[in-house]
């Protein structure tokens, strides 16, 4: 009996998150998409605080996609991808912060 509910369980697929998860890719492919550009315009003007914004973008797609594998593939647990997510949120932050304060 539990065993059949605990195959149940893994076989029932939900299907209240695909909005969610949908908008998650599209955060995801913008946030490289605007990657892509800070690069592109730093190869051009050689602006550091666009370096920082480059890697601020890259750090917010690779947290969407933590987000997205914890969740379907690694469930390393709920507190362990809250952490590091709240942690990768910080770091975006404090990157975007010193593209503005700092100087050429």
């Amino acid at each position: 009996m539990i065993h059949q509910l605990f195959i149940t369980a893994m076989l029932d697929i939900d299907q209240g998150f695909e909005a969610e998860e949908a908008l998650n890719a599209a955060i995801a492919v913008f946030a490289l998409v605007l990657l892509v550009l800070t690069i592109s315009t730093y190869r051009r003007t050689h602006l550091r605080s666009l370096l920082l914004v480059s890697a601020a973008f890259g750090l917010f797609a690779v947290q969407i996609a933590i987000q997205q594998f914890d969740a379907f593939v690694f469930a390393v647990g709920v507190q362990t991808d809250q952490i590091i997510v709240a942690f990768m949120e910080l770091v975006i932050l404090l990157l975007f912060f010193f593209a503005v304060v700092l100087r050429k």
